[in-house]
């Protein structure tokens, strides 16, 4: 009876759990550049009046001579997008007449992407003098970077393991398996960043394309041996 008893007092003691295996940690980050194939810009209409239904008149007159510049310009439909479509109540401050309304603004703006960079500045002249007065926020970019992606996360992965390495031999140990892996990363860079200005009708507006960089991280834990 009694030894019936120690077998299932036995069987019940919670067994001593296994030691977790040892294990380094490291991130690791890698880059590529890219040239830029597509341009993306606002391009916009500002029109104020004090009759809504003349400032409306006036925005959607001239945003449809920019769209018909544009059209010219080869660009296809489906590459102008609106934006923004606002209408602004303008007041007078003035102590007497507080409150009052004293005209209107409207705003259209479109998103423009340019697939050929050689034409962007021709084209920001083309839409000025077509009568766009609001223009701003133009980014270059590369529409596809999976390729490149896939290139940065691969050096960020090596990178990773060189660090890991380093730790593993401090440690007096040597690196094993990949236990975990997992991905983070950025989105593209510009280094020229993003050029905002509300321009007037002048000589062609000077682009530099310059490179794109494509930055990825990773955080590998891998087996310490």
């Amino acid at each position: 009876m009694l030894s019936v008893l120690a077998l299932l007092l036995a069987q019940a003691a919670p067994s001593t759990p296994p030691n977790p295996p040892r294990a380094v940690h490291a991130s690791g980050e890698g880059r590529v550049t890219a040239a830029p194939d597509i341009a993306r810009v606002v391009i916009g209409v500002d029109a104020q009046h004090p009759s809504l239904a003349q400032a409306n008149a006036d925005a959607t007159a001239r945003m449809g001579k920019v769209r018909a510049a544009l059209e010219k310009a080869g660009i296809a439909a489906k590459d102008v997008r609106t934006i923004r479509y606002a209408v602004d109540v303008q007041r007078s401050f003035e102590k007497s007449t507080q409150g009052t309304v004293i005209g209107y603004r409207v705003l259209n703006q479109v998103l423009v992407t340019i697939r050929d960079l050689s034409r962007v500045g021709g084209l920001l002249d083309q839409v000025v003098a077509a009568g766009a007065n609001d223009v701003g926020a133009l980014s270059l970019e590369k529409e596809d970077i999976s390729a490149d992606r896939a290139r940065a996360l691969e050096r960020a992965m090596s990178d990773a393991r060189g660090r890991a390495g380093v730790l593993a031999k401090a440690a007096g140990g040597s690196l094993g398996e990949v236990l975990q892996v997992s991905e983070g990363g950025r989105a593209p860079i510009a280094p020229m960043g993003m050029v905002a200005a509300r321009v007037a009708a002048a000589s062609e507006v000077p682009i530099s394309t310059g490179e794109l960089e494509i930055v990825a991280t990773v955080d590998v834990t891998f087996a310490l041996r």
